[in-house]
């Protein structure tokens, strides 16, 4: 889906990764776990969840193509 204006690519830094990106996906995964024992529902089930919103996001970045300054 990307054209030819957005194939730069971000890259976060090191202390983004550190301080942000890991710290957020531990908290998602604890959170999911949560869900997982909450809804008494096998780990596929919060799967499906995750992959909806991750395609609600990339459906959102499709549709905003003029600006491409994430990639």
């Amino acid at each position: 889906l990307m054209t030819d204006k957005c194939q730069t690519t971000w890259e976060p830094t090191e202390e983004q990764i550190d301080n942000i990106i890991i710290p957020a996906m531990k908290g998602i995964a604890q959170q999911c776990a949560s869900y997982i024992n909450e809804l008494h529902c096998p780990p596929e089930c919060v799967a499906v969840m995750l992959r909806d919103i991750a395609d609600a996001f990339e459906m959102e970045t499709a549709k905003d193509k003029n600006d491409c300054s994430c990639f």
